[in-house]
């Protein structure tokens, strides 16, 4: 074998190893293109962050988890909700153009919405409670949930939709409304049926974090509505549910 051969099989070997080094080189120091997130939001109080000292709600507390990501550029919040909204008053919003030009341009759809319709039987049946208005009203606020889920994927057919579950803010201070935490059961898993229907609709449950006893506080002042502590764990919840699939781990 002449030197010549040799010093060109070298010289080749050499060429090869700086390719595949250099490739794997451009493997690892490959990004995956940073993500502009839009969330809206729409629903009742629980959405609007009513109770929260710095105003921001389990929403703009996901905003802020997801900001913290190394995979997101940026994260714009769409929040139309209003405190005290029904499911009735709920689906009227959904009419309006801004609302509606929000949803389109949302990745991510979050809503709350039922506690206020459950609280209106409260208040009307207080002195006599029984579980038969909370049931007949129960139908009716699953079709309009129904409605309103439906508006909602129609305005915008790909957006990941987070419905967050009702719970009991009463379980600790009316001990004696039993009757309370069994329709918020029941009037979850309603809930739950119809989210089944709608594509890419999930919902965070968040009943239990108000029934697990803690020292440290999570509802409001108002005896209501979540502390800021008991919405960072909603958020926790609803990130949970918006980043299963969606997101890798870090």
């Amino acid at each position: 074998m002449s030197k010549r051969f040799l010093s060109v099989m070298i010289v080749l070997v050499c060429l090869l190893s700086a390719c595949t080094i250099g490739n794997a080189g451009a493997e690892k120091t490959a990004v995956t293109p940073k993500r502009s997130i839009v969330i809206a939001a729409v629903g009742d109080s629980l959405t609007k962050g009513v109770g929260d000292q710095e105003g921001k709600g389990y929403v703009g507390m996901v905003a802020e988890k997801l900001k913290s990501r190394s995979d997101v550029k940026s994260v714009t919040v769409k929040n139309y909700a209003v405190k005290g909204c029904r499911t009735d008053q709920l689906k009227k919003k959904l009419e309006e153009r801004e609302v509606q030009e929000g949803l389109k341009d949302a990745d991510y759809i979050l809503l709350t919405i039922g506690g206020n319709d459950l609280m209106k039987v409260v208040r009307q049946n207080f002195a006599h409670l029984t579980l038969q208005p909370f049931r007949v009203e129960q139908k009716a606020f699953e079709e309009r949930l129904a409605d309103i889920l439906t508006d909602i994927r129609e305005q915008n057919g790909s957006a990941e939709i987070v419905y967050v579950g009702m719970y009991n803010p009463f379980t600790f201070t009316l001990s004696e409304l039993r009757e309370v935490d069994q329709v918020v059961g029941e009037w979850n898993e309603g809930a739950k049926g119809k989210l089944k229907n709608i594509p890419n609709a999930k919902m965070a449950d968040i009943a239990d974090i108000f029934e697990e006893y803690s020292d440290e506080k999570r509802i409001a002042d108002d005896e209501f509505h979540p502390n800021q502590y008991g919405y960072s764990l909603i958020a926790e919840r609803v990130y949970d549910q918006m980043t299963k699939e969606d997101f890798p781990q870090e």
